[in-house]
């Protein structure tokens, strides 16, 4: 299969996006250096939270520096687009449509991959962002599996985890994760995604089961290896 250069929106955060671009290099089957993937990252760190844009109002504001990066990296001959940010799905159907089809939808793979096990009821730890967006439950109700997020108290340990601990450079507080995933298992949920990618940094951190936890970036990864004809390896 022909090789196909992948262009990676990152910085949001900086961590996640080096924790992305790692998994990718590490689950990319090579003999040598010249069988891994080409891509270019633009780390725009400066850009401002998505989840403060979308829940004050300013969709728009946000939308125009995406969308002036993605043509950045258009003009790059980047193929295939990446964004290693749960929350900015929000404006995936925009994403498609300046991709000419070529955004790799981390959610919509990680309903898919779901759906394929047979999960039917799961729990999902997301920003604020992409909690009040529903991005999630939209996006698993098409395949018939219920999404369930956490009350507002168990909410605000996931925004506190991500915000004020990972953001910031810390490990994150495993008690205050599991006080969330306990409150998602007592509502029957078979499996917990972790649909940030700064969670995906603290799963990074502490080894999580995968036979319980599904880690949106770890399908992206895959997604983005096969999609741009690299041989993807566990």
């Amino acid at each position: 299969m022909e090789k196909k250069t992948l262009g990676i929106l990152g910085g949001m955060g900086p961590e996640a996006t080096q924790v992305f671009y790692k998994k990718i290099i590490d689950c990319t089957q090579v003999d040598n250096d010249r069988e891994h993937l080409d891509i270019f990252i633009y780390n725009h760190a400066s850009i401002p939270d998505r989840t403060e844009c979308i829940l004050c109002g300013r969709e728009e504001e946000l939308w125009s520096i995406i969308e002036e990066d993605i043509l950045k990296l258009k003009s790059l001959g980047c193929e295939y687009l990446a964004i290693p940010c749960n929350t900015c799905h929000y404006f995936s159907r925009k994403l498609d449509i300046l991709t000419d089809g070529k955004f790799i939808n981390m959610i919509g793979e990680t309903a898919a991959y779901i759906y394929n096990r047979g999960l039917k009821k799961v729990g999902i730890m997301a920003t604020d962002g992409t909690v009040q967006g529903d991005l999630y439950r939209k996006m698993l109700a098409q395949y018939g599996i219920e999404a369930v997020y956490p009350s507002p108290e168990r909410q605000a340990d996931v925004m506190s985890l991500i915000y004020d601990q990972i953001k910031r450079g810390e490990k994150g507080d495993k008690h205050q994760f599991m006080r969330v995933v306990q409150e998602l298992k007592d509502a029957g949920c078979q499996s917990v995604v972790l649909a940030c990618t700064e969670l995906s940094v603290f799963n990074l951190n502490y080894s999580l089961s995968s036979h319980y936890y599904v880690d949106a970036l770890d399908i992206l990864t895959r997604v983005c290896i096969e999609k741009c004809g690299g041989k993807y390896c566990d």
